[in-house]
């Protein structure tokens, strides 16, 4: 007995893992329009209550964050952004 998903786009199966990790998925790895995703490690808070998080992002949101990053290294210490490169 088979009781694999079929993609709503393309009618091909559903991989079982995806649907197990995204429920109610209705698309296939192959057709679904989302992007992957980037995550940075973040430290929210300040002195003794501070913690680390991991911020998950759209691939353009990331580029633009690593892109200020860059130009503030510039700034700081041209020579470590030399190095870098």
């Amino acid at each position: 007995m088979n009781n694999s998903t079929p993609c709503i786009h393309c009618k091909n199966p559903i991989n079982p893992l995806r649907i197990k990790a995204i429920p109610g998925t209705k698309t296939c790895v192959d057709c679904s329009t989302t992007g992957a995703k980037r995550g940075i490690t973040t430290m929210f808070g300040s002195k003794d209550d501070t913690w680390t998080d991991v911020v998950f992002m759209e691939q353009d949101q990331y580029d633009k964050i690593e892109k200020t990053h860059k130009e503030t290294i510039d700034i700081i210490n041209p020579k470590l952004s030399e190095e870098e490169e």
